[in-house]
């Protein structure tokens, strides 16, 4: 999979989403908070999971969120004790050594598109407050720059393209396989039950077990083996091994309020690439030379916010140079982007509209959620509530979060180029009726995290320890975002690299690196 053009080339995502070869496409449940819709939720298959669709953008979390981590009774997972991993996994010699890695495997620079427009939006939020932050990796998060991305000479860095760029001798890829049930003996894991091709096979394990499926299949494989909230497992007669009530619990999601504008001048519209002859060109541009467009994110600016003026933000928003819509069709090759080839690169399968779009994530929603096993079928997709707007405080910091973008965008630097609003439109002005817009808007921010978490030693809901290691059951872990205690003030990818470089010191029975000072 990592060596499809549009797993390698940045912009070509659009042709990933939705296509089952690359896309294990879930759904969520029915959603009350987004008037009883369900959410889709695109995620990576293949050899490094979802790093092979995500956006790109490189953003650790906020220091106070490792620091809460540490009080929360986790030893080890403060900002000084994770800031090593973080920098061993990072090649990023643009950046303060202080805080960056110079030479790990994961190459990271400055994201491109860095247009006019993008600019323009960075003036603004300055304008309404913020201030300029040149990198939310640093000493401080709080601001608005341009961010960096996980692309390298115009290619994405996966962690497959990266942690595999070589294969260690060690190492056995089992492709068209899924992990269906982990083999226990009494309170021991011994080895894996697989499926693929219609048949299965059991692996057995001469030290340890390890899960990397994420925060949906992750929770389920447990849930599959016994592993769970009892009476849950019970309905569908899975036996129960140990009974973890924790297991699926506590899921985190970022919701996202997508703020839609019309732009006065399209010619600054990313849009304008949906064209035949411009589509074409980006193409040719990117394949012969690395270069153009095509050879990073849509989106190269973020601003985070904090209403109270502290250091930690409740909101982090990005700003695309133009507007998603739906369409007829999906992504992939089918006859809509045939004829209309921009489409599926810039706007993941839907149409990319002249506009701007301002995606305004919520980092730390009171809702939380869970994830269920839908039936004793492991081939079946587990069931998925995020539980998005469940919390009225939810609801009301998204409402601020538009306020505050409806603001910037009536700053001197964007008020030349912005038009009407298209989300809500401009009737919409009381919190009452933002509210009841709002369920209709919100989808996910693709960040679900938290569902087999981490914890302190007495508390009875958590299902990893501070090492990865479930609770009650020797030789498993988790390593994935499930593993996050809470959620962070940021996109996971990079903070799950930082566990997995954790965790393999943790297995090899490795000294942790001496903490920052």
């Amino acid at each position: 999979m990592k060596n499809s053009l549009f797993v390698r080339m940045p912009a070509g995502n659009g042709f990933i989403f939705g296509n089952p070869k690359f896309d294990w496409g879930y759904e969520s449940t029915i959603q009350p908070g987004l008037d009883g819709r369900s959410v889709y939720y695109p995620r990576g298959k293949g050899v490094g999971g979802t790093s092979l669709m995500n956006g790109l953008i490189y953003v650790r979390g906020n220091a106070l969120d490792f620091d809460r981590w540490r009080d929360q009774g986790i030893p080890g997972w403060g900002y000084r004790d994770v800031l090593p991993y973080f920098k061993r996994s990072e090649c990023a010699p643009h950046r303060d050594p202080g805080y960056h890695g110079q030479s790990g495997p994961l190459k990271i620079t400055p994201a491109e598109n860095y247009c006019a427009v993008s600019r323009k939006f960075v003036a603004a939020a300055q304008q309404a407050g913020a201030s300029l932050n040149e990198d939310f990796n640093a000493q401080r998060q709080i601001g608005v720059g341009r961010f960096d991305a996980k692309v390298f000479n115009g290619q994405r860095q996966s962690t497959s393209a990266t942690y595999l760029k070589w294969r260690p001798d060690n190492l056995t890829l089992m492709t068209g396989t899924r992990a269906l049930q982990v083999a226990l003996a009494g309170n021991r894991a011994v080895g894996l039950k697989l499926g693929g091709n219609g048949s299965t096979q059991s692996i057995f394990a001469k030290r340890e077990v390890i899960s990397c499926l994420g925060a949906f299949e992750s929770p389920k494989l447990l849930m599959l083996s016994g592993i769970g909230p009892a009476d849950h497992l019970r309905q569908f007669d899975v036996e129960v091994a140990l009974d973890l009530p924790g297991v699926g619990e506590s899921l985190q999601d970022h919701p996202n309020m997508p703020l839609t504008f019309e732009i006065r001048d399209s010619a600054l519209s990313f849009a304008r690439y949906q064209r035949f002859d411009r589509a074409l060109w980006l193409g040719l541009q990117y394949l012969f030379n690395k270069s153009g467009p095509a050879t990073g994110p849509f989106w190269s600016t973020a601003l985070f916010h904090a209403f109270d003026g502290s250091e930690l933000p409740e909101l982090e928003v990005f700003c695309t140079p133009m507007v998603v819509r739906e369409g007829a069709g999906g992504a992939g090759w089918t006859l809509q982007t045939l004829l209309n080839p921009g489409r599926a690169i810039l706007a993941r399968g839907k149409t990319a509209a002249p506009g701007i779009q301002f995606d305004i994530n919520l980092l730390r929603p009171r809702s939380k959620g869970k994830v269920r096993l839908a039936s004793g079928n492991p081939l079946d997709h587990p069931l998925i509530d995020p539980a998005f707007l469940k919390d009225q405080d939810d609801v009301e910091t998204l409402i601020d979060g538009v306020e505050h973008i409806r603001a910037t965008t009536r700053q001197p630097a964007l008020s030349d180029i912005v038009g009407t609003e298209i989300t809500f439109g401009p009737t919409i002005v009381s919190r009452r009726a933002m509210a009841t817009a709002l369920r209709a808007h919100v989808t996910t921010g693709h960040h679900p995290v938290s569902s087999c978490r981490m914890g302190a030693d007495d508390d009875p809901r958590c299902v990893l320890d501070a090492e990865f290691r479930v609770r009650g059951i020797e030789s498993l872990r988790v390593v994935d975002a499930s593993a996050f205690p809470d959620q962070i003030s940021g996109n996971p990818n990079a903070a799950v690299i930082m566990m997995a470089e954790r965790a393999a010191d943790f297995l090899l029975g490795k000294p942790p690196l001496q903490p920052e000072q």
